[in-house]
C-alpha cells in the first residue's frame, strides 16, 4: 500500500487508478491532491468552465464538492464490491474437471478485474479495495498449477497490447496477477515471454504500466521483481536501443518516487539500474540534472532523522553520490552540463566503488558481438560490407572458429571474426585480414567489387583449409607413404575435391582435373582394386555456401539433351531483358521486381536462337536450343548476387542498372532430382543479411550492410559505425542505393507428398538454429587472443581518459601530441599500406580507371 509522505513538495494523490488516468465519473473529473478541489465540468460544447467565485460562494462550494466526491466515491466502492464479488461467484462456480470451461471463467474474471477504475483517496476505502482484491487473488491461486499461472499472464499481456491512445490501459486490479508468481517463476516467465519475439513497442508499454503501478498499487509487492527482471531480459537479447527508450520514458517518474521511504526500496534497484546499463543516450541521465538537488536534499534530511530509515537513507546518499559522479566521468563530453551537480556534490566524497562503476558502464555500453564496426582503411567498404555479412552468418562463423590449422590466413580470419563477435572495441582496423586477402589486381586505396572480393575470399579459404588438411594428413604418414603421396599429390587433391562435392574453383585445380581425373560412366569397380583412399569431410565454405545445379540443353531440332552438373557458392541473377519481360513470372512493371521473381527467372527455360545459338553434338552444326537450370543441391546459406552492372558494348560505357528490387524476407528454391529434374522438395530461406551499393557506378560509390542476428534483431553496419535497423529500412532503399548481394538462410524444407492426388506439399518441417559460440566455447588459443585484446583496450581508455583530462587542465596549451604519445587507432600499428595512405578524394569513391571487365554483364 502506498503510504502518504509529509513532504509538502510531493502533492501527487495517491489514487489507485489504471495506468495513473484521470479520475473520472459521470462526465466529470475531480482534481484531488491540492490546496483546493476544483469541480471541472464539460459542457455540451466540450468547453470546461472554471469560475472565480467569492470567499464565501468559495466555501460553499468546497462543502458542495465534498458532499458531492462522497457520494461518488461511496457509490463507486459500492458498485466496485458488487463486482468483485460476482467474479467471487463466477470462480466458486468452477468445475476443476472440465478445463476448458475452467479457463473460460478465469479470462472472464481477468477481464472483469482489468475495467475496474477506482478513484478514491480515502484511506478505508483503499484497505477496503486491498482486502477485495486479495481474495479474487486467492481464488485464481487455487488450481495451484503453473500452467495456470501463464494463462493469466498471457491475458493480461495481451490486455495491455490492445490498449492505445484511444483506449484505457487495463486497471492496476490486474496487477494481482504479477503477484501470484514467485522469484522463481518470474524468470521463467519472462524469458516464455521474451522468447516469442514480442514487439519492441508492446514490451515498452508493459514496463511503463508496470513503473506506473508501482506508486498507486498496495497489495503487489514484487512489480519491482518483474521489471527488473524484464530489463535483464531484454539485455541478454541485447536490445540496448529498446532498453534505452523504456529509461527515457520511465526514469523521471521512478526517480521522484526515491524521495519516499516507503518506495525508495522498490525503485532505486530499477533507477540504479536505468543508469547504470545506458548505452548510447546520456539524454537519461541529463533528464535528471533538475531532479538531483532536491531528491538529495529530502534523501539527506531523512537520513539526519533518528529512526530505522535513516541508515537506509545514507546508503542511497552514497550510492547516487558514487553514481552520479561515474555517470559524469562516463559522459565527460557534456562536462559543461553538470557544474550545478558538482556545486551539490562536493560536499560528498565517492567510494572506492566509483572508478569500477564507471569502468562497468563504459564495458556495457560498448557494442559487443555483431555489433562491433569495422574502420574503413582507404575505399575498402567493398572488404568491410562481406566482412560483416559474414560475421552475421551463424553456422559459417561457427565452423570457422572450430577449425584447427595452422594456415596463417586461417589464423587471422578467425581472430578477425571472434573479435567481432567478443570485443569490447567500438571498431576494428581489419589491416592484416585486407593484406592476406586482397585479390591480385585491387589496387590500394581505389573502390572495388565486393562480390568479387567475396567469391575471391571464399576460394581462398577453401584451399588453404583443403590445404592444411592435406598438411596434417601426410604428418602422420610414414616417410615412404609420404614419398608416395608426393607422386600422386595431383590425384589426390582432384579426389579430395570430387569426394567434397564440388567442383575446382581455380585455375591449378582445374588444370590437375584435366590431367588426373578421367570420367568413365558406368564403369565397375575391380574386385582386385586397391582400397579407395578415406574420403575427406568438406571444407567449411563447402558446407555452408555450396549447392548443385544441373545445366540441361536441348536441341529443338532433334532433340538431344545434354546434362551438367555443377557446384556454385552464389547464383548471379540477371534482370529479365525487355524481349523475355514475359517470361519472368509475377513481375509488377517494367522495372520492378522481386528476388523470387529474379530466382524463377533463373530456373527458367531460355531459348538460344539468332547468334547465341547451340552447337549441337548429335546434329554437328549450330541449332536452336533451350537450356534449362536446375537445383538439384539446395545449399545452406544461399548467397544471391543481383547484376546491376552492364557493359555496353555498343557505346562502351559501363553503367548500373537502376531497377527497383523488392528483396522478399523469404523466398523459396525448388529442388529437383539430378536424374529426371523432377522437383523434389521445396528450400525454404530467410533473408538475413544484404550488401547495398550506393552510387552510380561499379568504381565509385560505398557499399554497406544490413544484418540480423538470430533473435531477429537488425543493424545497419557502415563501416565503423553500426546502428540499430528494421527491415523496413532496407525495404525503402531509393536510388542510386540499390541492393547488390543478399544472404538467405535456409529455415526448412517441403517435400512432396505422396498421398496426396493433386501434387501438394507436405507442410514445411523447420530446421534447428545454430546457436552462435560463447567466449568461453572459443578455442583455447582464440579465447586468450581475445582476452588479451580487450585488456589492451581497457588500458588504452585508461591512457586515452588521462590525456583528455590533462588537455582540458592545460587548455592553454594549444600544442599538439607528440608521435611517441599518440595512442595509434585501436592499438594497431597497422601493417598494410592502406592504414598508412589517406583515403583519395570522394571517401569511398574512386576512379574509372583499372576498370576489370569481368565483374560486368556483356
Amino acid at each position: 500500500m502506498a503510504v502518504k509522505q509529509n513532504n509538502t513538495e510531493a502533492n501527487e494523490p495517491d489514487a489507485t487508478s489504471g495506468g495513473g488516468g484521470s479520475q473520472a465519473s459521470n462526465g466529470g473529473s475531480t482534481v484531488v491532491g491540492s490546496s483546493k478541489s476544483i469541480k471541472i465540468s464539460n459542457d455540451e460544447g466540450g468547453g470546461a468552465k472554471l469560475d472565480t467565485p467569492t470567499n464565501q460562494q468559495q466555501q460553499q462550494h468546497q462543502q458542495d464538492n465534498q458532499l458531492a466526491i462522497r457520494g461518488e466515491v461511496g457509490n463507486a466502492m459500492s458498485l466496485i464490491q458488487k463486482e468483485i464479488k460476482s467474479l467471487l461467484n463466477i470462480m466458486q462456480g468452477i468445475n476443476p474437471e472440465d478445463r476448458h470451461s475452467t479457463l473460460l471463467r478465469y479470462q472472464l474474471v481477468i477481464h472483469g478485474l482489468a475495467n475496474m477504475q477506482l478513484t478514491t483517496t480515502n484511506t478505508k476505502d483503499l484497505i477496503l479495495f486491498k482486502e477485495e482484491i486479495v481474495q479474487v487473488g486467492n481464488m485464481l491461486m487455487l488450481p495451484n498449477k503453473k500452467e495456470y499461472l501463464m494463462f493469466y499472464l498471457s491475458i493480461v499481456y495481451q490486455l495491455i497490447s490492445q490498449s492505445d491512445n484511444d483506449t484505457k490501459p487495463p486497471s492496476v486490479a490486474v496487477a494481482i496477477v504479477f503477484k501470484l508468481f514467485s522469484d522463481e517463476l518470474i524468470d521463467e516467465a519472462v524469458q516464455s515471454l521474451l522468447d516469442q519475439n514480442v514487439q519492441d513497442e508492446t514490451i515498452r508499454k508493459t514496463i511503463g504500466l508496470l513503473c506506473t503501478w508501482l506508486r498507486v498499487c498496495n497489495f503487489c509487492s514484487n512489480l519491482n521483481s518483474w521489471i527488473m527482471a524484464l530489463l535483464r531480459g531484454l539485455r541478454r537479447q541485447e536490445k540496448y536501443q529498446l532498453l534505452d527508450e523504456i529509461a527515457l520514458d520511465n526514469i523521471d517518474m521512478l526517480f521522484n518516487h526515491m524521495i519516499f521511504p516507503a518506495l525508495r526500496h522498490k525503485v532505486a534497484p530499477i533507477v540504479f539500474h536505468m543508469l547504470a546499463t545506458i548505452n548510447q543516450a546520456p539524454q537519461i541521465f541529463h533528464k535528471l540534472l533538475p531532479r538531483i538537488p532536491r531528491v538529495i536534499e529530502t534523501i539527506k534530511k531523512q537520513a539526519n532523522n533518528m529512526d530505522e530509515s535513516s541508515i537506509e537513507s545514507r546508503r542511497s546518499i552514497q550510492k547516487l553520490v558514487d553514481l552520479f559522479n561515474a555517470l559524469m566521468m562516463r559522459f565527460y563530453d557534456n562536462d559543461d552540463l553538470y557544474a550545478p551537480l558538482k556545486e551539490v556534490l562536493q560536499m560528498y566524497e565517492p567510494s572506492r566503488d566509483c572508478v569500477a562503476l564507471a569502468r562497468a558502464m563504459l564495458e556495457n555500453a560498448l557494442p559487443r558481438n555483431a555489433r562491433v564496426g569495422l574502420v574503413n582503411l582507404g575505399n575498402t567498404c567493398y572488404m568491410n560490407s562481406v566482412l560483416q555479412a559474414l560475421a552475421m552468418t551463424s553456422d559459417f562463423v561457427r565452423q570457422i572458429l572450430l577449425i584447427e590449422s595452422n594456415s596463417l590466413l586461417l589464423v587471422k580470419m578467425q581472430q578477425q571474426i571472434a573479435l567481432m563477435h567478443h570485443s569490447m572495441r567500438y571498431e576494428l582496423t581489419p589491416s592484416r585480414v585486407l593484406k592476406a586477402t586482397r585479390p591480385p589486381g585491387f589496387t590500394p586505396g581505389l573502390q572495388q567489387d565486393s562480390s568479387e572480393f567475396l567469391g575471391y575470399l571464399l576460394d581462398l579459404l577453401h584451399e588453404h583449409e583443403i590445404g592444411a588438411h592435406n598438411n596434417a594428413q601426410q604428418m602422420l604418414d610414414t616417410e615412404g607413404a609420404q614419398s608416395k603421396a608426393l607422386k600422386e599429390g595431383g590425384k589426390e587433391i582432384v579426389d579430395e575435391i570430387v569426394a567434397a562435392g564440388v567442383i575446382p574453383y581455380n585455375s591449378k585445380d582445374y588444370e590437375l582435373c584435366r590431367s588426373a581425373v578421367v570420367v568413365v560412366p558406368h564403369a565397375a569397380t575391380p574386385t582386385n582394386a586397391p582400397l579407395a583412399m578415406p574420403k575427406k569431410p568438406p571444407s567449411t565454405i563447402d558446407k555452408t555456401f555450396a549447392g548443385k545445379l544441373s545445366t540441361t540443353y536441348k536441341c529443338l531440332s532433334c532433340d538431344w539433351e545434354s546434362h551438367n552438373e555443377d557446384s556454385f557458392r552464389e547464383l548471379q541473377l540477371s534482370f529479365p531483358d525487355n524481349d523475355c519481360k514475359d517470361d519472368c513470372s509475377a513481375i509488377g512493371g517494367a522495372s520492378n521486381y522481386s528476388v523470387q521473381d529474379l530466382i524463377d527467372f533463373y530456373c527458367s527455360p531460355e531459348k538460344l536462337d539468332g547468334d547465341n545459338q547451340y552447337f549441337c553434338p548429335s546434329c554437328q552444326k549450330l541449332c536452336d536450343a533451350e537450356r534449362r537450370i536446375a537445383i538439384t543441391q539446395a545449399p545452406r546459406n544461399l548467397i544471391l548476387t543481383l547484376k546491376q552492372f552492364k557493359y555496353d558494348q555498343k557505346y562502351h560505357f559501363r553503367t548500373k542498372l537502376m531497377h527497383k528490387v523488392f528483396h522478399d524476407e523469404s523466398v523459396i528454391v525448388k529442388v529437383c532430382a539430378m536424374d529426371s529434374l523432377q522437383e523434389t522438395c521445396m528450400a525454404h530461406y530467410d533473408l538475413y543479411a544484404g550488401v547495398v551499393h550506393a552510387g552510380y557506378s561499379m568504381d565509385s560509390g560505398h557499399y554497406f550492410t544490413f544484418a540480423a542476428d538470430q533473435s531477429k534483431n537488425w543493424f545497419k553496419f557502415n563501416d565503423s559505425l553500426v546502428t540499430d535497423s528494421k527491415p523496413q529500412e532496407m525495404h525503402s532503399l531509393t536510388s542510386p542505393n540499390t541492393p547488390y548481394i543478399l544472404f538467405y538462410q535456409m529455415c526448412g524444407r517441403s517435400t512432396d507428398s505422396d498421398t496426396s492426388a493433386n501434387g501438394l506439399m507436405h507442410p514445411m518441417v523447420p530446421l534447428p538454429q545454430i546457436p552462435p559460440l560463447k567466449l568461453d566455447e572459443l578455442p583455447r588459443k582464440l579465447r586468450d587472443y581475445v582476452n588479451q585484446d580487450n585488456r589492451e583496450y581497457t588500458e588504452e581508455l585508461k591512457s586515452q581518459h588521462f590525456k583528455q583530462q590533462a588537455k582540458r587542465n592545460n587548455s592553454n596549451n594549444n600544442s599538439t601530441v607528440s608521435d611517441n604519445g599518440t595512442m595509434t587507432r585501436n592499438g594497431y600499428d597497422g601493417d598494410d599500406e592502406d592504414d598508412q595512405t589517406p583515403p583519395p578524394t570522394g571517401g569511398c569513391g574512386g576512379n574509372d580507371l583499372s576498370m576489370n571487365f569481368n565483374r560486368f554483364v556483356y
